[in-house]
């Protein structure tokens, strides 16, 4: 099936920041754990919750990526030379000096991947019961109604997301920008509060009673 792919809007309080350096300001916590850029955590964790209503767990193996994560997950799949068993080579360009695919997936060249603006994340779902453990975001679990795949395809466009490439269904990109999202917004008064996982405030922490207002201001809902 073909992956819808839209442009990406970067949101405007990114402007001056560095990749992979980002200040504490622009991010906030994700269940279980890690950080996104704080409009996307809001949707993300909306997606979440959304999925688990029909037995779907949502969670992640990659979100913000620091520079120094970027770096050594570089270092760790591409090497500075050719892989000899591959006839077909993956080359990213690295301080002057080409690199090349040796193990697992492909990664952007440290400083440029989209993971380092908060604002990319690598989709899995969480098995329930005594088959739990994290497993492809491809899986239908036998509680739900669809694949962890089709339920984002079906529910994560309207919250702001995309894919980035038809080769990585777990790989998403939070494209809207500083323009929540009508769905992000009806959801949030819908519920008339946010879940813990929404919570963020600019230090890391995380608050209770935050309301709609507050978020709003928070991601700059307009």
């Amino acid at each position: 099936m073909a992956l819808p792919i839209r442009r990406l809007i970067m949101p405007k309080d990114l402007k001056g920041c560095r990749n992979g350096k980002l200040p504490s300001a622009v991010l906030r916590p994700i269940a279980p754990s890690g950080k996104m850029h704080r409009a996307a955590a809001v949707s993300w964790a909306i997606l979440q919750e959304l999925g688990a209503k029909e037995g779907l767990d949502l969670v992640h193996v990659g979100d913000y990526r620091p520079y120094g994560q970027q770096l050594a997950l570089f270092q760790s799949r591409m090497k500075p030379f050719p892989d000899a068993k591959r006839t077909k080579q993956t080359v990213r360009t690295f301080n002057g000096q080409k690199w090349y695919l040796h193990s697992g997936a492909p990664v952007a060249t440290p400083g440029t991947s989209n993971h380092g603006w908060g604002v990319a994340i690598d989709a899995a779902l969480k098995l329930r019961g005594k088959r739990g453990g994290v497993v492809s975001i491809t899986t239908k679990p036998r509680v739900a109604r669809r694949s962890g795949l089709q339920f984002l395809l079906d529910e994560a466009p309207s919250l702001g997301w995309s894919w980035e490439l038809q080769s990585e269904p777990w790989h998403l990109r939070y494209v809207a920008g500083d323009k929540t999202p009508p769905a992000v917004v009806a959801h949030l008064a819908k519920v008339g509060a946010i879940d813990w996982h929404l919570k963020g405030v600019p230090n890391g922490k995380v608050t209770t009673g935050n309301k709609i207002s507050k978020l709003k201001r928070n991601i700059k809902a307009g």
